[in-house]
């Protein structure tokens, strides 16, 4: 099992642009289940964490340790991390190159959720490429039931490690315009 996580590291190891980031790409043997072995998952569930801001993981991996966001799988992953542990990660995982998403996406909804983007104002804080930048999450080339549920969660105040930032521009979302702004980010 050892020397397949290690073959598995090394061989994204070259993608890996920072001085940490082989120390990360150790560490991310544990998370490749769910995430992929590179930060592509394969599952709609598990966000791609692959070309993620360095900023916003380590945040929120910072925010499942300090119990600000809980989830019942990586909130006891991440409690054994150390600060430098999730630097590392983050450092590996923002040195990626997210997959394009491989999700049908329907062309009336992406249209009907660039409109909710643009009304939204969405862009006031995301990039219009919807890469992210610093703390703001790229959530394009994201899996899209993993954005229907985060959008849904800070809707519903389930996520709210946000500083408040999501809730105004969620809340009156009814879940058909969720699903067409999901239709929209897997499209880009």
């Amino acid at each position: 099992m050892k020397l397949l996580a290690f073959a598995i590291v090394t061989a994204v190891l070259p993608m890996a642009a920072h001085a940490d980031a082989m120390k990360g790409a150790q560490l991310s043997a544990s998370c490749a289940h769910c995430h992929g072995i590179d930060g592509n998952s394969s599952a709609g569930q598990y966000p791609v964490l692959a070309g993620q801001t360095q900023e916003y993981l380590y945040r929120q991996l910072k925010d499942f340790k300090e119990g600000r966001r809980k989830d019942p799988m990586m909130s006891p992953m991440v409690g054994i991390l150390s600060d430098e542990d999730m630097q590392n990660l983050a450092d590996f995982y923002s040195s990626q190159n997210a997959n394009r998403s491989s999700f049908k996406t329907d062309p009336a909804l992406v249209t009907q959720g660039k409109t909710i983007v643009e009304e939204a104002k969405c862009t006031a804080c995301h990039p219009p490429t919807f890469k992210g930048a610093k703390e703001v999450p790229r959530v394009s080339r994201q899996k899209y039931a993993y954005v229907v549920k985060q959008l849904r969660d800070y809707r519903d105040g389930v996520r709210t490690n946000d500083s408040g930032l999501m809730v105004p521009s969620v809340k009156g979302l009814s879940d058909e315009q969720i699903d067409a702004l999901a239709h929209y980010l897997a499209s880009l």
